[in-house]
């Protein structure tokens, strides 16, 4: 009798969609029997998941330190309508010609907290105005004020998602300013100052595909779009990601492009590794963007967020098409496990193998860093032990399907009994790693644990006494929580 069938029976596994096959003990090449492994097949979920770091995003803005601080009630009644990002804008409208206060500065930290608290996380984007007849600021105001907010910035790292670069003319989108700093050296001073305050692992966005090739030129670096062998590291194309805040809304999306097939072409490409996202605009010239367009569109160019109160003419009409919940699904990361293999019987010391296959059916992978961990769970008294996985879920590229292959020992103290095991996608930042609202949930039916942020993959591993595994004398082994 089959493992899974002993523990649920078969009408959970009917319900649960998951098939599950006994792999018998064959003798391998070495002549010595193979480890017996249960093999699971994982049925796909069609639900609507609040996950981190991507999907829909609502739209906020305060003035720093004046008005519009973040209400963590407010923040939690976002999070439970389905967004597990905001937008942030902070405009500084009486500091064009100062330092920011101290009371600005708590502002921003309050603001950061709340959003803590509530389980979201933010794109943040600094301004000087929101009309086009208002001023910027100077370059070396928005120098001191960046050099101001940088320790807030590290301290606050978990929950910016990314950072718009921002700061330069109306709404900060690096075109309207009153201190010529549409040029590129302004824009290299900026970006400079941007890149210096970054926190580590965190990615600046640019408005333009030619802002990021004109800053690399300019510091004597390739314009070609990142790869692999770049990708994730200190070097500066690797910090540098792109939003555009007309999306669909002209042949160049209002300016986004120049050369729109080139441009299309190298974001596609910088979007397997880094974030892409903004917001739609009033169509110029072009129809509104219908549901085939807009998803085509969205895939093509790695799409993880996008406003969900601009433009409405565009996103109602993806309602009315009867696209709406698709893009909800498939915007940024979805993972889904296709199957598992498992041993099920291991003595302590001993050998646990694990087999994963998991595919991205979204439109984009996770941009930011992503801890994983293999959990063991006693049935009986709950006790937890935990092994971290040498993976990057970044790697996990969409619509492709990926395998997690771990060997690895349990502790020699471990008790006998019935274990529970399951797949932990934790936020790496130790302030948030145990916070369930920053877990991801893979799109399986019946495997999400809401309360620990765990997803169960419906297997049990029998701790036992018998030694039918190999012993283990590697370094991976599970320790207790």
């Amino acid at each position: 009798m089959n493992m899974i069938f002993k523990l649920f029976g078969a009408s959970a596994l009917m319900f649960l969609g998951v098939a599950c096959t006994s792999c018998e003990k064959e003798k391998g090449e070495s002549g010595k029997p193979d480890i017996p492994m249960e093999q699971v097949s994982y049925k796909a979920s069609n639900e609507i998941i609040v996950n981190p770091e991507r999907g829909f995003y609502k739209a906020t803005s305060c003035e720093m330190g004046i008005s519009g601080a973040l209400s963590v009630s407010t923040l939690k009644n976002y999070r439970a309508n389905g967004y597990s990002l905001i937008f942030r804008y902070f405009y500084l409208k009486n500091f064009r010609d100062k330092a920011l206060t101290d009371e600005a500065l708590q502002f921003f930290d309050k603001d950061m907290a709340a959003m803590r608290e509530a389980g979201v996380k933010c794109v943040l984007r600094f301004a000087y105005t929101s009309l086009e007849t208002e001023p910027d600021a100077p370059l070396s105001i928005i120098q001191t004020h960046i050099d101001q907010l940088k320790p807030y910035l590290a301290k606050n790292a978990d929950v910016i998602a990314v950072w718009q670069a921002g700061f330069i003319g109306s709404w900060g989108e690096w075109y309207y300013t009153t201190n010529n700093l549409n040029t590129p050296s302004a824009r290299k001073a900026v970006l400079d100052k941007l890149l210096e305050a970054l926190p580590e692992g965190r990615v600046v966005q640019v408005r333009t595909p030619q802002y990021k090739q004109e800053y690399l030129r300019l510091n004597g670096k390739p314009t070609t779009a990142l790869t692999a062998a770049n990708a994730y590291t200190n070097g500066i194309a690797a910090r540098i990601g792109h939003h555009n805040d007309c999306f669909m809304a002209s042949e160049t999306d209002y300016g986004t492009y120049q050369n729109v097939t080139e441009d299309k072409k190298y974001l596609g490409q910088e979007g397997l590794y880094l974030p892409m996202g903004g917001e739609t605009c009033p169509p110029d010239g072009v129809s509104p963007a219908d549901c085939s367009k807009a998803q085509e569109e969205m895939r093509n160019l790695r799409w993880s967020y996008l406003n969900s109160d601009y433009y409405k003419g565009v996103n109602d009409r993806w309602i009315a098409q009867g696209c709406m919940d698709k893009i909800k699904r498939e915007m940024g990361y979805r993972f889904v496990l296709t199957s598992g293999e498992y041993t099920t019987n291991v003595t302590p010391g001993h050998l646990l193998k694990v087999v994963l296959r998991v595919k991205n059916e979204g439109y984009a992978a996770p941009f930011n860093p992503r801890a994983v961990e293999l959990v063991l769970r006693n049935v009986s008294d709950q006790t937890t032990y935990v092994l971290p996985l040498d993976v990057d879920p970044r790697k996990w590229k969409p619509e492709m399907e990926s395998t997690i292959e771990i060997e690895a020992g349990l502790p020699t103290d471990m008790p006998i009994g019935d274990y529970d095991i399951y797949l932990n996608l934790p936020d790496p930042m130790e302030t948030l790693r145990d916070n369930p609202d920053y877990s991801i949930q893979l799109a399986n039916e019946g495997v999400w644990e809401a309360e620990t942020g765990y997803n169960s993959l419906l297997m049990r591993i029998n701790v036992t006494s018998d030694e039918k595994t190999d012993i283990y004398n590697g370094d991976l082994v599970f320790t207790k929580k």
